[in-house]
């Protein structure tokens, strides 16, 4: 299933709260069973990248937290702004899971080609490449040393 088809199949949600509880059960099923549906992991890691649903999920926390005001609600929205900011937290987890994951891919890619056999001979020819440069410039360095020394040997004559 492509990502887009996931998102499609879950971006009817009315609002950033029911989006919130779906994240939230999303973490459950993988904590208490340890595993959850393909689909929905799939649409956890492509919420964690949406930074409009982060956005909104922060202000709509914000919304919900008591500002030292005296006459503020009851528990409920207090239970809201915590499920929100959950919901915020198993994201940006998820996000950081995905760029952790997406480093060790990349370094495991630069080790392959690093260690691989065209590598080893592309560094053989560079370094014969190399010592060819540096005796043909030790030999041009000698030979205008022998030069200078018969120059002066033929004015002391």
């Amino acid at each position: 299933m492509k990502l887009h088809e996931i998102y499609e199949g879950y971006v009817r949600f009315k609002s950033v709260r029911e989006i919130a509880n779906k994240i939230l059960s999303i973490d459950n099923e993988i904590k208490h069973d340890g595993k959850c549906g393909e689909d929905d992991y799939k649409w956890l890691q492509l919420k964690s990248e949406d930074e409009g649903l982060l956005s909104a999920l922060g202000r709509e926390a914000n919304r919900y937290t008591n500002q030292n005001q005296l006459d503020y609600g009851g528990g409920s929205m207090l239970d809201t702004a915590s499920e929100l900011a959950r919901a915020t937290l198993i994201l940006a987890d998820m996000k950081q899971k995905l760029d952790d994951d997406s480093k060790t891919q990349i370094q495991q890619a630069t080790d392959e080609v690093i260690n691989s056999a065209e590598m080893r001979e592309l560094v053989r020819q560079q370094a014969f490449v190399d010592l060819q440069n540096s005796y043909a410039q030790a030999e041009t360095v000698s030979a205008k040393r022998v030069g200078a020394l018969a120059n002066l040997a033929s004015d002391l004559i």
